[in-house]
């Protein structure tokens, strides 16, 4: 939504398909919004049938392919719309040439198959909104190395033990083959629906054919890593001056004696759903701590049953505008990456709960950073662990000072993140794609990639060599010791 604030203010026309308008932009003839905010109904906080996004619980990485189809089926949804429909014909009626399409990376199928339909193949650019995503960035010729790139679905480091960086690989490849796959099954029958049979081609080679993959993260956030010069690491481009709070929020927050704890799992987990159980533990937590103010986002009317009096319940916060305020000691947060983001630019110290996604390797960051801790989902069923984690974070300075040195090294980044991605993205546009950045690795495998084929030529020639040279010591040993060998006369 930023970077269509920005690509707008430049003055270029966009039209955007997306469940959020920006708002700012309702009056400016260079936005069209293509309203598909009914996807938000295929996200429930009850389970209730395969179309439903269920994300109230905790996810693991081998659960995650179980609603894999729920989730990518909702861009199906999207584009079958009345709403995208409307927009289809209008764009066919005016003739509409699109110069690029900007498509998130879970979605690039999708862009694709747009693409070949709207505007004879417009260049595509993936936007990742997670640390890193391997899908994209393998076709197009940045292969990740797995022995020291963690996956998004695991609690690693870039320093991996060997059985971790084994489980690195197998899983990673795994996991994303299964999404491949589900996600050609899914992009194939709309395309069956949409244009008829035999249309199914259309998503043929999608992952690459992508131009240019803008990632908004940078290694700050993640780890270090090696990457062909069509990945671009934007770093955080939602991070903006934060709005002025409330007088509530406000003298609630300037009032805090020793400081704040902003409580918020996000806009996907809900505070409401957490077990009655773990929600007293928090609550005995806070009320034994009196001398700090709790700002806790809790998505039901009314005060929290049992909440302490200092604690201030509401069920939306301005969460950047809270976070840049003084006094807010720790962030307990679900460890997505734009809340880890924004902790980081305005240097508050957090206790990660990790839920599903991306949200334990971004954790697993913050506690390899020393900035915070790590209070795993089955942790929370006890109270002492829940207490020994906000102890940790809000008595121990260190994570305070290492928190202000990652965030000066963040600024850094963030300052000009805006700034990279608008010229990368007029650069592809401007020039039909980026086939001067593809490198030849996007269409290598990953045998060649590892130059397996040159050790295996190599090895097979020593073996050949030192063959021939034991072949050969062999038969000179036999021939002297043959020569050596005393001659008895016949009798």
């Amino acid at each position: 939504m930023a970077l269509t604030e920005r690509l707008v203010e430049e003055g270029h026309e966009l039209f955007v398909i997306s469940p959020n308008a920006v708002s700012g932009l309702n009056q400016n003839r260079n936005y069209t919004f293509v309203d598909v905010s009914f996807s938000y109904k295929y996200f429930s906080d009850e389970k209730q049938d395969d179309e439903t996004y269920y994300m109230q619980e905790y996810i693991s990485k081998w659960d995650f392919p179980s609603q894999l189809s729920a989730y990518i089926d909702i861009g199906r949804k999207q584009l079958l719309s009345e709403a995208h429909l409307q927009f289809l014909r209008r764009a066919e009626k005016e003739r509409i040439k699109f110069d690029l399409i900007i498509v998130e990376m879970f979605f690039v199928p999708f862009g694709c198959v747009l693409s070949r339909t709207y505007s004879e193949s417009a260049p595509i650019i993936s936007l990742h909104s997670i640390s890193t995503e391997f899908l994209v960035e393998n076709n197009i010729g940045s292969i990740a190395h797995l022995s020291y790139a963690p996956s998004v679905y695991d609690d690693y480091t870039d320093k991996m033990s060997l059985w971790q960086k084994i489980e690195n690989w197998f899983s990673n490849y795994y996991l994303w083959s299964l999404f491949e796959q589900a996600e050609e099954t899914v992009v194939k029958r709309y395309c069956n629906e949409m244009y008829g049979p035999g249309s199914e081609k259309l998503a043929d080679g999608c992952w690459s054919n992508v131009s240019l993959a803008l990632v908004a993260n940078n290694p700050v956030y993640y780890y270090p890593r090696a990457l062909s010069p069509n990945v671009i690491e934007v770093g955080p481009l939602h991070l903006k001056t934060p709005e002025k709070l409330s007088k509530e929020l406000q003298e609630w927050l300037d009032g805090a004696e020793k400081g704040v704890i902003y409580f918020s799992l996000g806009s996907n987990i809900k505070s409401k759903s957490l077990p009655p159980e773990v929600r007293s533990n928090f609550i005995d937590f806070f009320a034994e701590h009196p001398d700090y103010r709790v700002l806790w986002k809790w998505e039901l009317d009314g005060r929290i049953p049992g909440q302490s009096d200092n604690i201030l319940a509401q069920k939306w916060m301005p969460q950047a505008s809270i976070l840049a305020h003084p006094k807010v000691k720790v962030y307990i947060t679900q460890g997505g990456l734009q809340s880890f983001q924004e902790a980081v630019h305005y240097g508050v110290p957090l206790v990660g709960i990790p839920w599903s996604g991306d949200q334990g390797c971004n954790v697993a960051k913050m506690v390899d950073a020393g900035i915070g801790v790590r209070l795993r989902p089955q942790d929370l069923h006890s109270y002492d662990n829940i207490k020994a984690a906000l102890e940790t974070v809000l008595f121990d300075s260190r994570f305070s000072k290492n928190m202000k040195k990652l965030s000066a090294l963040s600024k850094d980044f963030t300052d000009r993140g805006m700034d990279q991605a608008v010229f990368w993205i007029e650069h592809v546009a401007k020039h039909g794609g980026a086939s001067h950045l593809r490198p030849a690795t996007a269409d290598t495998t990953l045998f060649q990639y590892f130059c397996l084929d040159i050790i295996s030529l190599v090895l097979t020639l020593l073996i050949f060599c030192t063959y021939i040279v034991v072949i050969s010591c062999k038969f000179a040993v036999a021939v002297i010791f043959k020569e050596s060998l005393p001659k008895i006369k016949a009798s």
